[in-house]
């Protein structure tokens, strides 16, 4: 598993032409292209320079072979930290234009949801069926647009350190069964059995509850997908040391090896979740992942494909 992961990183590091399509670079101004060729040009310098020293007594020789060594290190150099300037430049004007607009799109959204409220509540009786069926989808994708816009403005926040995190002292296992009773009907609907296990303890933790909300809404809603018709989650709560542990298991579609590594990554989308047709934008564990470790936690996973996955992620429990 070892040797796995570590030729996966090998190859990506060295994958120049990936690295060009992520960053929207050409080849050759990709920064582990440029310190290829920075590493090829110091082994050739140093070559360059013991040959001259050793065939040339002449001090000048020396000299001007060294001075043209250093002012090539010294242009290669100038250019890889040009090109690395240049990536976080477009990084933070990225950041910053998505969290932008998604402060422009929440005011409308808003006024959209606010007018389908208004909608209903003057004419209960006075829609007709169809009338009240399109009013539903619209209402429906508003909802849907509202999460999107809601995960793009958290994204913006982490990659600019400025998520906010309201923390106070509580009962997770309350905060697991709200969750569990939010994602009831999306189970229901699948007839997949939702357990949640939990031993009559105190586990108090310091959170920001919403946050906390949107961890396990994801991690849970992701397991009933990836499941289907008829399965199985299943919930655990357990003290451990100076921990508390949340557990969830399912006994779904799982996630391919080869794409293991990449499960937290912004916008990843495995294989499965295609061919699954099921939504998302993948920024689900992205925000969970980076919730929990502001939260003093750690987030992980195990899986095998077409068995099921386990997702697991621990928070320090409030000392007493």
């Amino acid at each position: 598993m070892l040797g796995h992961k570590l030729k996966k990183i090998i190859y990506d590091e060295f994958n120049l032409k990936k690295q060009a399509e992520e960053l929207g670079l050409r080849v050759w101004e990709t920064p582990s292209f440029l310190f290829i060729v920075m590493g090829f040009v110091i082994v050739v310098a140093i070559a360059g320079v013991y040959f001259v020293s050793n065939n040339y007594d002449s001090p000048d020789v020396l000299v001007i072979s060294e001075a043209v060594v250093v002012a090539i290190l010294f242009i290669i150099g100038n250019f890889i930290i040009r090109s690395v300037d240049q990536v976080a430049r477009a990084n933070k004007m990225k950041t910053e234009f998505i969290s932008i607009a998604s402060h422009q799109l929440k005011t409308p959204i808003a006024e959209i949801n606010w007018q389908i409220e208004l909608l209903l509540s003057k004419f209960p009786g006075g829609l007709s069926e169809k009338q009240q069926l399109l009013i539903g989808q619209i209402a429906h994708s508003s909802q849907k647009m509202a999460r999107i816009v809601g995960d793009l403005l958290d994204v913006a926040h982490i990659d600019q350190g400025k998520l906010a995190l309201n923390k106070e002292k509580l009962d997770l296992r309350g905060i697991i069964d709200e969750a569990v009773k939010n994602q009831r009907p999306l189970a229901n609907a699948t007839e997949l059995e939702l357990k949640f296990e939990c031993a009559a303890i105190p586990l108090e933790v310091l959170v920001d509850k919403r946050r906390i909300l949107v961890v396990l809404d994801n991690l849970l809603s992701n397991a009933i997908k990836y499941t289907g018709r008829q399965g199985t989650v299943e919930i655990f709560l357990e003290k451990k040391d100076e921990l508390v542990q949340v557990c969830i298991r399912d006994n779904g579609v799982g996630i391919p090896r080869s794409e293991q590594t990449d499960i937290f990554k912004k916008f990843f989308r495995s294989s499965n979740k295609l061919k699954n047709n099921t939504e998302g934008t993948g920024l689900g564990l992205y925000i969970a992942k980076n919730i929990i470790e502001q939260s003093g936690g750690k987030l992980w996973f195990e899986s095998i494909e077409n068995t099921g996955s386990t997702f697991f992620f621990s928070l320090p429990l409030v000392k007493a």
